[in-house]
């Protein structure tokens, strides 16, 4: 019954095929939203595709007929998926006979995902236990899979290969700039120069920036941001209407973006001399530096506990005196 349950968990095209397998560590493969459907079916945005939803299937008790309400609720959550091309899941399945108390019967978090257009699929399970205690799940999985499992309760396969791509699906993308929307990708390393941060440059388009990078991964404070290759992100803020908006401000905090031999993670003093850069301001718990000033471009450093904690360019055109310290902090926000 217990392996019934879980590998019901994933969905349809991620079951079991029987061809060639790989890990899978539960990462979200899209660019998409996180949805939060709780207990229910009600989701924020259901036409959405790539299509992302958490839920909490945690209150699977008897006594209270929990059990009952959430298996009358899976037929619309697989209805939900069944259309999209691109599909992830998380979930959190707890099981017991009155909820909240012990004995827990069963209890595992579980990430699974579909992609339509590959042929492709992926389970993954952590904090696998049953009878309130920490089991191995490799009995419960298909032969073939138990290779990419832990013994403590977690572990994931990628599966690929018997899955028959769908032909619409893959039309969606059949071009870089689509693939660029669809699936999680993080921007490139590079280069700090006065005016550009490989690949993209103070005044550019935001929708040229989109178009290059894909949509951002965070939006906060009127700022786009991408996750780098490596680690950290690149940020951008933006000036201008809605038709003709710029990028103003670019700051990373990527070890992958270097100026010169300068990164951020570097050691503060040694950034500061590289780049005969001098005090400024402090902004946002950061100790703000400013490199020899160019007309059109800044140079700014961001130093907290003898760290170099980013590189920052700014157009003084777009970011006045005034501007600057509430754009950073923008910026710097969690």
């Amino acid at each position: 019954m217990l392996a019934a349950a879980l590998f019901a968990a994933a969905p349809a095209a991620a079951q079991a095929p029987t061809g060639p397998y790989a890990p899978y560590h539960g990462e979200i493969p899209f660019n998409c939203e996180l949805q939060q459907a709780g207990t229910g079916t009600d989701f924020p945005d259901p036409d959405a595709d790539p299509f992302c939803v958490e839920f909490d299937k945690t209150q699977q008790n008897v006594t209270d007929f929990g059990l009952a309400d959430f298996l009358s609720k899976e037929p619309a959550r697989v209805a939900a998926a069944s259309p999209k091309c691109f599909y992830f899941q998380h979930d959190h399945w707890t099981g017991s006979v009155v909820q909240g108390g012990q004995p827990e019967a069963w209890h595992w978090d579980g990430r699974y995902f579909f992609d339509k257009a590959r042929g492709e699929g992926g389970v993954y399970v952590e904090n696998f236990r049953i009878g309130g205690q920490p089991a191995d799940w490799r009995p419960y999985a298909p032969p073939d899979f138990q290779p990419y499992l832990a013994p403590g309760g977690g572990g994931g396969v990628l599966m690929s290969g018997e899955v028959e791509p769908d032909p619409r699906c893959a039309e969606r993308v059949d071009s870089p700039i689509e693939r660029r929307f669809v699936y999680y990708h993080r921007a490139p390393r590079g280069k700090v120069f006065r005016k550009r941060v490989t690949p993209i440059r103070l005044r550019t388009l935001r929708a040229l920036v989109i178009r290059r990078l894909g949509p951002a991964h965070e939006r906060s404070h009127h700022t786009d941001r991408w996750d780098v290759d490596g680690g950290g992100q690149l940020r951008a803020a933006w000036r201008g209407t809605a038709l003709d908006r710029r990028v103003a401000l670019l700051l990373t905090t990527s070890p992958g973006h270097s100026r010169g031999r300068v990164n951020p993670g570097d050691s503060a003093t040694a950034a500061r001399r590289a780049l005969r850069a001098r005090a400024a301001f402090r902004v946002a718990g950061y100790r703000v530096f400013e490199a020899p000033r160019r007309t059109r471009s800044r140079l700014l450093l961001g130093t907290r506990a003898g760290k170099l904690g980013w590189l920052a360019i700014a157009d003084p055109r777009a970011v006045g005196e005034r501007r600057l310290r509430g754009t950073l902090r923008n910026l710097l926000s969690e």
